[in-house]
Order: C-alpha cells, then structure tokens, then sequence
C-alpha cells in the first residue's frame, strides 16, 4: 500500500496536489487505518464544473525514473538485467507499466476518460481469469455481453473472457447486434446491463439464442426487483438459469462478483490484493468507524493510469464482511447489500444531481441547524423531484439563498425546492431513510 500510495502522491497531478494541501507525506500511509485518515473524493472534486478533461488529472505521468522508484524488487531487477543485455526490451517493459494507452468511459455525474497502461490491461485480465473462476464458469462457456462499448464493464468482461481461454462476442448495447450476434453463436453466459437485462433476455429469446444459456450476469448490482424481473422472463421462456451480479464501481476497472454457489446471496468478492476497500458517512464523507453500512469507498492498488485514492464511488453498502464467504468458503472481503450509484439522482429536467455535493454543502453552512433531501415524484405526473427541507438560525430567507448559491457553485445546478421549515415541521418530513437524512418517498 505504501508503495502504491508514495507513487500516486508523486505522478498524479491531482493527487500530488492534495497531499501538499493535507501536509501528509506520502510514505505515512502505510496501513487501512492510515489510508482511512485521507479524506474521501470524488469526482466533482477533482472537476467541480463537471469537465472531463479535469480528469486528467488523476492520470499517472512517469517514465524511467517513476518506474525504478515505484516497482516491486523482483519486477525492477527483471527489468533492469534486460537494460543491459536487451535496451530496447528494456524500453517497451517500462513503457508498458507507465505509459497510458488505453482509454474507457466512466463516472456518474458525469461521463469522464479513465486511462490503462499496458501493464494494467493485464492486471486487468488477471482479476478477470479470477472472475470467472467466482462465477463458475470455465473455458467452456461462451459469453454473449450487451454492456456497452468503451467501457469498464465491457474491458473486464473481454479480458476476462481472453483471460480463461473462453469465447466471447462482445457488439455492444444494440439489441439488433445482440440478438444477430446469438443467432450466429448460442451463448451459454449471457451479460447485459442491469437495467436493460429484461429487453436483452427478450430479443435473445426472439432470436432463439437461449437455448444453452446456464448463466445470466447482471452488470451492475441489481436490486432485489431487478433480479426477480430478470429471473421471471428466464422462465417465460423455459431457461433455467443462475442469475448473478457483475459490478465495478465508477472510475474502477476491475469487477467484483457474486460466487454461483451463493446464487447471490453472500455479496460481491472483491480483490484485497488489488483495491482496499472502506465506508464512509455517505453525507459527509467521513471515515466510518468500524465499517458499517455507508457509501463505499475504494483505493485501487497495483494499477497505474488513473489512480483512485479513497474514491467515493456513489454506492451505498450494507456493510463489507471480512468473514469466510458462508457459500464458497473464501475469504476476501465481500461488499453486502449494494445500491448502486444511489448518491446521484435524476431530477426533474431529466439531469443529473450529485447528493454528496448538495449534503457537503448544507453540512458546510453554520446558519443551517439540520436538513432533510426528500427524493420522489411529483404528485401531478410523477417526474422525479429533490426537494430539501432546512431549518436555519438566522434569517431563513438570506440561509435558503445562500445554500441554493453554494449548492449551484459545487454541483452545477440547483435541486427542484429548497423549502425553509421549523424544527417540528422538519421533524414531520417522512420517506424510506436512504441515510439518516436522505429520505425517499415512491
């Protein structure tokens, strides 16, 4: 870890910024309780405005110099036998681990680039071989995929497919490739984002490419509903399939997912040798103290590219279990009980809100004593509205003017009301407690 850290904190522009303004040297991270004391971001603190290109500031720059510094020993000595005896061999090896070549698109308040090395595509396909051995598949099977291209789902999902020797069609979200693509070769893995899993079932089916189909991967962790959606027009058309989640955080490139003997009932496996896993206050961003449920927090190691350094995925989690898998008997670490991306919502005019840039900013402000968000339809066409609720000390006209000014400023846009309220009037405000502030009425 100290090593991953001590190497992001001096190639990454950001990251080297941030750690001047925490005064912490690098090489004091040096455990899970250290890494724990680096304040949480995000994606809107690296960019505020939302600009993709301020992104690139999370990308790793480094030639001979960061590579000698910042390689494992058995690694550099490798490396640096082939300097003498094969220079331009030695080249391409140090070029493979520090220069970024290959770019996908990620993020969820916004769409940014995150970049690869070669080095890390095959830490990459690596993680992937692991994958398929939690999913129980061989090199037997054969994967259809509809995720989108250009992504880190549909990286993972090739290398990892290139990785256990397994064939894969991979032509992307279009239902009329999709379905071509089955009628051409009957998969017996079929993955598709979660939220378009019944329509891709649907045009496989019509296809009549679901014959074989043994395992079904929702990418992107699927709510309860969800599964049971997906799972219900596999039996309309008489497939008996295992239906289990795929996921990779925002800005993550690895992917975690649910052992087949659980049938996805213990969690998602995560890799402790390639990211550190953490929760924080979801309306905070502080460190939770002896984990909990919260918003997941990852710090991947091992990758160079785009470094992500206790990086607020937008998650919200259950709880992350250090026990045996009470399934499959292994004992990584296992993500419980996620809701995907449930800190950024849609809002009325159909864009996106981010509620950890809104909740930092009420939480910012002296002259607000407490707030409720309350995330629902509207009563007269159901369009999706965020309304806050605020209680102030001073002046509630001039404290719901500044909070809407310092929540433009940060998220870029305003929610549908601020709504000033007494304290008992706040304390009516109802909803499903998405956190303890964050109340959601259906």
């Amino acid at each position: 870890m100290r090593t991953q850290v001590r190497a992001v904190a001096t190639a990454a522009p950001y990251w080297k910024q941030r750690f001047t303004e925490l005064g912490r040297p690098p090489g004091s991270v040096d455990s899970m309780a250290a890494l724990g004391g680096i304040p949480a971001v995000g994606e809107r603190d690296v960019s505020p405005n939302g600009e993709p290109a301020a992104m690139a500031g999370l990308v790793m720059h480094g030639g001979e110099r960061q590579f000698a510094l910042h390689s494992s020993g058995p690694q550099l000595r490798r490396a640096l036998r082939l300097r003498v005896t094969s220079p331009s061999t030695y080249q391409r090896v140090v070029e493979a681990e520090t220069k970024p070549t290959s770019y996908v698109w990620s993020g969820i308040g916004f769409r940014y680039p995150i970049a690869s090395t070669r080095g890390d595509l095959d830490v990459v396909a690596r993680a992937g071989a692991r994958l398929w051995n939690v999913l129980g598949l061989s090199a037997d099977d054969a994967l259809l995929s509809a995720v989108p291209a250009a992504t880190p789902e549909h990286s993972a999902l090739h290398l990892a497919a290139l990785a256990a020797g397994a064939p894969a069609l991979l032509p992307g979200d279009s239902l009329d490739l999709v379905a071509t693509a089955a009628r051409l070769a009957p998969p017996t893995v079929l993955a598709a984002p979660t939220g378009a899993a019944v329509d891709v079932v649907r045009a496989v089916g019509e296809a009549e490419g679901l014959a074989r189909v043994t395992t079904m991967l929702l990418i992107g962790a699927a709510s309860d509903a969800e599964r049971a959606a997906v799972r219900a027009v596999l039996s309309e058309a008489g497939v008996s399939a295992t239906v289990l989640a795929v996921h990779a955080p925002a800005g993550a490139r690895v992917l975690w997912a649910e052992c087949r003997e659980s049938a996805g009932a213990s969690g998602l496996h995560t890799y402790p040798d390639l990211e550190a896993v953490q929760v924080v206050d979801a309306e905070t961003g502080d460190t939770q103290e002896g984990g909990g449920s919260g918003e997941l927090v990852v710090t991947q190691l091992g990758l160079r590219g785009s470094a992500l350094l206790r990086w607020r995925s937008g998650d919200l989690i259950q709880q992350i279990s250090t026990e045996p898998c009470p399934s499959c008997h292994r004992t990584v670490p296992r993500v419980v009980g996620l809701r995907r991306q449930a800190l950024v919502v849609s809002t009325e005019s159909r864009r996106l809100l981010d509620l950890r840039v809104v909740t930092g900013a009420l939480a910012g402000r002296a002259d607000i004593v407490d707030w409720r968000i309350v995330l629902g339809g509207r009563s007269r066409d159901g369009r999706e509205q965020v309304v806050v609720h605020l209680t102030t000390s001073t002046d509630p006209g001039e404290a719901a003017v500044g909070a809407a000014a310092d929540i433009r400023a940060v998220a870029g846009r305003l929610p549908t009301q601020l709504v000033t309220a007494t304290s008992d009037e706040l304390a009516a405000v109802t909803g499903a407690a998405l956190t303890p502030r964050i109340l959601v009425r259906r």
